[in-house]
């Protein structure tokens, strides 16, 4: 059974920028998980992850936003890492499931 979830992606267009800090690291954390609970249950590497969400490689400060979100994400428990894998754990994936809107 896939699990995807198109309609509970980020609220923030991909092109604006917010000026509050706190609203841009919540958006990053937004992206991550959509984009992780979207190719669930096929499972995603960092690597995959960081690729799908940061256009340019050499991009540092994409870079370091998707960092913090997923360093965010993995302390706040809404996913986990198996080796190099990303996991949604199942209590978000549910969510997801009954339409809670998780970014």
């Amino acid at each position: 059974m896939s699990c995807k979830h198109p309609t509970h992606g980020p609220s923030i267009p991909p092109g604006d920028v917010p000026s509050d800090p706190q609203v841009a690291y919540e958006r990053d954390q937004a992206r991550v998980l959509h984009e992780l609970l979207n190719e669930y249950p096929a499972l995603m590497t960092y690597e995959e992850a960081r690729l799908a969400r940061v256009g340019d490689p050499d991009d540092w400060d994409e870079s370091d936003a998707f960092e913090h979100a997923v360093r965010g994400l993995r302390w706040g428990g809404l996913i986990r890492r198996q080796g190099d894998l990303l996991v949604p754990v199942r209590p978000v994936r549910l969510m997801a499931d009954l339409g809670f809107r998780l970014g």
